[in-house]
C-alpha cells in the first residue's frame, strides 16, 4: 500500500468518525458557515442548507469551497488532529443523488425526522437542499501519526 493510499484511509476514517464542519466560501468577500457532513467511499462531503444563505448563493455563482475538521476539545498541550481540504462545491439536482446523499446524511447523524426526505424537499416541508464537495486537496494532520509539521498535502 502506497502512503498516498494509506493518507486517504486515514483521512475516511477521520471523516466517518466526525459529524461537524466548517466552511468557506467566497464571491464579493469570504463567508464561513458550520454544517453537520455524511461522507462517501470517494471522500466527498454531503450536506444540507437553504439555498437562500449567503453560503449557499455564493456556492452557486463560485463553487471553490475550503473545509476545516477537527477534534473537539482539544487539549492545547496534547497530542491534535484536524483536516483541512479545498475542493468543488454543487448543489444536487438528481433525484437520485439526492436521495442517495440525504440517506447517507440520516444515517450517519441519527436523523429520525421523517420531513427530511426528498418529498418533503419537493412539498416545501423543508427548505435544505443536498450539496456535495469533492475534494481537490486535503491536508490532514494527526500528531498520533506524524510529528507536527510533517503532514502532506494530498492532491486528488
Amino acid at each position: 500500500m502506497t502512503t498516498k493510499q494509506q493518507d486517504l484511509e486515514h483521512v475516511g476514517k477521520f471523516l466517518t468518525d466526525h459529524t461537524q464542519m466548517s466552511a468557506s466560501t467566497s464571491s464579493n468577500y469570504p463567508w464561513i458557515f458550520t454544517a453537520y457532513y455524511t461522507t462517501d467511499k470517494d471522500l466527498n462531503l454531503y450536506f444540507l442548507t437553504s439555498p437562500k444563505t449567503i453560503h449557499a448563493g455564493q456556492i452557486a455563482t463560485n463553487p471553490k469551497i475550503a473545509v476545516a475538521i477537527a477534534d473537539s476539545p482539544q487539549d492545547l498541550m496534547g497530542k491534535k488532529a484536524g483536516l483541512q481540504m479545498s475542493g468543488l462545491c454543487t448543489q444536487l439536482n438528481d433525484e437520485s443523488k439526492i436521495r442517495t446523499a440525504l440517506k447517507l446524511w440520516r444515517t450517519k447523524l441519527n436523523v429520525e425526522n421523517p420531513d427530511y426526505t426528498y418529498e418533503s424537499m419537493q412539498a416545501g416541508k423543508i427548505s435544505g437542499r443536498m450539496y456535495k464537495i469533492v475534494p481537490k486537496k486535503i491536508k490532514f494532520f494527526n500528531e498520533h501519526l506524524q510529528e507536527e509539521g510533517e503532514e502532506r498535502l494530498i492532491e486528488l
